[in-house]
């Protein structure tokens, strides 16, 4: 646009509010998920549109991933495909987008276990950005067995799977409770349950990038193929299972931290614990 038809309302437009690195530093993408020269570098945050807004209360959009994929476009415009993120890179830039839109301080509730006290704190979204865990590309640990297993931080994409399993599964649970015959409330709650847990055992296996063992010869032995991986999962004992789903949550858990500690505001109690954040847009974004 020439400098004779610039929109005059131009200098009201919205600018960068901050500018913030991400847990992975944009390391592991390609030009077409972000901007190759905002590698390793900050990035520019700016305030949500009311039509960001506006997206942020369409459920399905919610759901499916497309409002918080829109708003990252809309607000970082150096990420070109969201959704190929890694879901602690979205934590991240959704935390900025929540400070350049609605200001540094963000109010937490959370109930203490001891007494059910309710106690209001409020977080900071600098202090967050400032202490989150930078990314490794692959994560590797060397279980009880002697295998080594190296595995990858979920995806927003996997993030999205996960969350429309929540969802169906609490729309399931609900529907079965209104059911009269225990037999078919019975039913219904296995077919639910064995749902969602097929999902989780998916996402873990897209989470395991490799397994490693001792061949005959004493070389090591790494296997990528998926069906080889998915096989055998489905049957190692429980211990090892257990040790591999805990070690993958342990990956999973690395970013932006997603719990504060919170010290109960009850007279009659001290309890310090710890409550989540939850950093889920409709929540998250209802103070902005």
């Amino acid at each position: 646009m020439s400098k004779n038809n610039q929109n005059p309302l131009s200098a009201y437009f919205r600018s960068p509010k901050l500018y913030t690195k991400i847990p992975s530093g944009g390391k592991f993408y390609d030009e077409n998920v972000m901007d190759q020269d905002a590698v390793g570098e900050e990035l520019a945050i700016y305030p949500m549109t009311t039509k960001d807004e506006l997206l942020l209360k369409n459920p399905d959009a919610l759901l499916n991933g497309e409002a918080v994929s829109a708003l990252i476009k809309s607000c970082v415009p150096q990420i070109k495909q969201p959704k190929r993120l890694y879901s602690a890179d979205v934590d991240a830039l959704l935390i900025a987008i929540r400070g350049a839109s609605g200001g540094d301080e963000v109010d937490v509730s959370a109930t203490c276990p001891a007494c059910e006290n309710v106690t209001d704190v409020v977080i900071s979204v600098e202090s967050s950005l400032m202490s989150m865990e930078e990314l490794d590309k692959e994560y590797e640990k060397t279980l009880a067995n002697g295998l080594i297993i190296k595995a990858l931080p979920f995806t927003y994409q996997n993030t999205i799977k996960a969350g429309i399993a929540s969802f169906q599964s609490t729309r399931s649970m609900q529907s079965i409770s209104e059911m009269k015959d225990d037999m078919e409330r019975l039913k219904a709650f296995n077919t639910s349950f064995v749902t969602l847990a097929d999902l989780n055992f998916e996402l873990l296996i897209e989470c395991i990038s490799s397994v490693t063992f001792d061949g005959e010869d004493g070389q090591p032995m790494v296997v990528k193929d998926k069906s080889t991986i998915r096989e055998f999962l489905e049957n190692t004992d429980s211990k090892t299972g257990k040790e591999i789903e805990t070690f993958v949550n342990s990956v999973n858990s690395k970013g932006v931290k997603q719990e504060v500690q919170i010290e109960c505001s009850s007279e009659t109690c001290d309890q310090v614990f710890t409550a989540p954040i939850n950093f889920d847009p409709v929540n998250f974004f209802t103070g902005s």
